[in-house]
């Protein structure tokens, strides 16, 4: 994933003005308007270098799990009050409940495949107490994938040059990006490459995974920042 490159993803992610803050507050509402329980425990999957569970955890008591080693290393530099431990959502196990669980920024298109889908959305929805809220920012679908999209995202600072470009394709049902980075610093100027494969799933593959999962589900056609946002609660018996 962004294993070479964790170290200027937070510089790349400002350079489009990603608004984390703006997107916690949104889904603060959202967990606050459909959670059943009266806990604060929150659960940020796929945390990255953790700006999203940082402004979460200014309402709830946060931990983050990631699979890249590397991102959770920044995260942890950052934000050394949060605990942030790899993991990975399809088969991650802790013996204890949360009230939240969120799964931001796409992230869940790293699953792949649809089987892998149902698995992590039953895993966080086993992880959740009654009454609990799960939150799933989807990445495309199909219809929505552009292939042969290419784009540039450029850093211009005294100490530190960057040019990212990028380009996307598909294999069947799986999305593909590669990125080609070019870093200058004043020690040296490096390249590297990272390809991502994330799944291209239908709004039905996600609503069947919650509801297999057994989450009373909600989608919100806007979501955080225009994607969209599914919300299951887990029923309290």
């Amino acid at each position: 994933m962004f294993t070479n490159t964790a170290t200027y993803y937070d510089e790349i992610y400002a350079s489009m003005k990603k608004d984390y803050a703006g997107e916690a507050a949104k889904a603060n509402k959202f967990i606050q308007k459909h959670k059943k329980t009266n806990g604060r425990k929150l659960l940020d999957i796929a945390c990255g270098t953790g700006t999203h569970a940082n402004y979460l955890n200014q309402n709830y008591d946060v931990e983050g799990i990631d699979l890249d080693t590397k991102m959770i290393a920044v995260a942890k530099s950052k934000y050394s009050s949060i605990k942030f431990q790899y993991g990975d959502m399809v088969n991650f196990s802790f013996h204890r409940k949360f009230d939240v669980i969120t799964c931001l920024f796409s992230s869940i298109g790293y699953v792949r495949t649809k089987s892998r889908l149902q698995k992590a959305v039953k895993n966080m929805a086993d992880h959740l107490s009654q009454g609990g809220v799960l939150l799933v920012e989807p990445w495309f679908s199909q219809d929505q994938w552009t292939v042969g999209r290419v784009n540039l995202i450029s850093i211009n600072h005294d100490d530190l040059k960057i040019v990212r470009i990028s380009r996307s394709s598909r294999r069947g049902s799986i999305s593909i990006i590669e990125f080609q980075y070019l870093i200058g610093t004043s020690k040296k100027i490096v390249h590297s490459t990272e390809r991502h494969e994330l799944g291209l799933f239908s709004e039905k593959d996600y609503l069947d995974a919650f509801h297999s999962a057994g989450l009373i589900t909600v989608y919100d056609s806007k979501g955080l920042n225009g994607r969209g946002l599914y919300l299951g609660v887990k029923a309290v018996k």
